[in-house]
């Protein structure tokens, strides 16, 4: 993994507000645990923040959270250990797209993120099919159950698209 450059003064402020928001501690979020590895030398936990999954025009989207019992190296050398990141699930086409990441040093989300990427409008992210038994597919069936819910609401992010 490579890490982006540096902010530039051009560019929008919108772009780090939601990996701010990726970052706050885990109390304000719900996470509940979709899957954990069986490998007891290296167990990959994936969550989902329950309160976050809502309708957004033709998607589902929801914040979720990958935490290694390992720590895990950038290209720069900088360790992580946790990473949370908005996800856009496509329930018809059975696809996901991810944007806004925030890595940590520890496996909670509850420490300044050591790196973070911004977030990218949905008219240019890239949907990507899910592998049947994967990792992505479990998360995409668990969001897209929520899809008919009465609690769905639409909750507006920053216009990125501007």
């Amino acid at each position: 993994m490579t890490w982006p450059k540096a902010r530039s003064r051009s560019m929008p402020l919108w772009r780090f507000v939601l990996p701010a928001l990726l970052s706050l501690p885990a109390a304000a979020a719900d996470w509940k645990l979709l899957s954990q590895t069986e490998d007891p030398e290296k167990v990959i936990s994936w969550y989902v923040d329950m309160g976050s999954i809502v309708r957004d025009d033709d998607y589902l989207r929801a914040f979720l959270r990958t935490s290694w019992s390992m720590p895990q190296f950038a290209a720069d050398g900088t360790a992580y250990q946790s990473s949370t990141y908005l996800n856009y699930f496509d329930c018809d086409a059975h696809k996901i797209a991810y944007t806004a990441n925030a890595y940590f040093a520890s496996t909670e989300p509850d420490d300044m993120p050591v790196h973070q990427e911004p977030a990218l409008p949905v008219s240019r992210l890239k949907f990507q099919p899910v592998i049947p038994g994967s990792a992505g597919a479990m998360r995409l069936d668990f969001v897209c159950q929520y899809r008919s819910k009465n609690f769905l609401t639409h909750l507006a992010l920053p216009d990125m698209d501007g």
